[in-house]
Formats: structure tokens, sequence, C-alpha cells
């Protein structure tokens, strides 16, 4: 019964502490959450601790969602949050200035792993600076807009939108370089 339940129902459960209910929003929301989570941390494991600390969140914080959205969005924003926190933290943390020329390519990730232009594409994503590779996948890969992006990222209109320009010019010099070299 609880699986066919719409979510509108189904919050309203969980809003009143049905585990079950709490149960059934997890099982339709997590793979999405920790896929979401997983291209900004970069690992899996990490990944899964901001998903499961997003829905902990989402459950405390159950009665400042009105409905009016989507829950899915209302919850990815939550999770997209915790996960630049996350990122960012972890990055002020680094000892080695070594890490920060790493890149990953997660076993998760969307990409093809035979097809070179989006493993390459993926390679100098993760070569930019954080703050410009985040934004660049919040809105290219998460599909958000501006107006979700300075929500999102706590930056006025205008910042938000000179961030991207940047964003984007530093990913097109680094992809014209590794064309050149490559």
């Amino acid at each position: 019964m609880i699986k066919k339940m719409e979510i509108d129902l189904l919050i309203q459960l969980c809003k009143q502490k049905d585990e079950p209910a709490q149960m059934e929003v997890y099982n339709r929301y997590h793979l999405a959450m920790y896929h979401s989570a997983l291209r900004i941390v970069q690992n899996r494991v990490d990944a899964e601790d901001v998903m499961q600390d997003s829905f902990l969140t989402a459950f405390e914080k159950l009665e400042q969602y009105k409905g009016g959205n989507k829950f899915g969005g209302w919850l990815k924003q939550i999770t997209l949050r915790k996960a630049l926190h996350f990122y960012e933290k972890r990055n002020k943390q680094k000892t080695s200035p070594l890490e920060d020329d790493c890149y990953y390519v997660s076993e998760d990730s969307s990409l093809d792993q035979d097809n070179a232009p989006a493993v390459q594409l993926q390679k100098v994503l993760n070569e930019l600076r954080p703050r410009y590779r985040n934004a660049l996948l919040l809105m290219y890969f998460e599909g958000y807009d501006y107006d979700e992006l300075c929500s999102i990222l706590k930056l006025s209109y205008g910042s938000c939108r000179t961030l991207i320009s940047r964003a984007k010019e530093q990913l097109k010099q680094k992809l014209t370089v590794d064309e050149l070299h490559g």
C-alpha cells in the first residue's frame, strides 16, 4: 500500500515520524541523491555519507517543505548544499599541493568509459578550480538555471553569471591546451 502512495501523502506520514513512510521516501530518492552528491564530492563513500546526512536533515526539517515545488527538487537542493559544503571543507584540509592536480572519473559516472571525449571532458572538469567545476556541474549536469544556482551557491545574480562565464572560459582554455598536446 505504501509503495503506491503519492509523495504528498508519504510526506504527511513522514512528518508524523512514520518509519515505513520514511523508508519508502528514501527508497524512491536515494539513488538520484547519491549520484548528485557523487558528482560533487567525487568519492563513493563520501557521496553515501552526504546522501545519508541529507535524508536525515530533510526528515528533521520536513515542516519547512511547503509542498509547492516537487519534493525531489527540495531534497536535491539539500543534498547539493551538503555536498558542496563537504567538498569545500575537505579541500581546505588538503595537505599536499599535488592532490589538486589529481582527477577522478567515478566508476558510477554516467560517462561511458569507452567514450574518450566524455572521459577527457570529465578529466578537464576535475582540473578546474573547484568553485568553477562545481558551478558547471550544477548548471550543466544537474540542470539548474541561474536563479537556482544563486540560491544554492549563495551568490548574487551578477556574481553567479560571472562565475559561470569564468568557469566556461577556463574550461575552454584547458580543452584547447589538451587538444594541442593530445
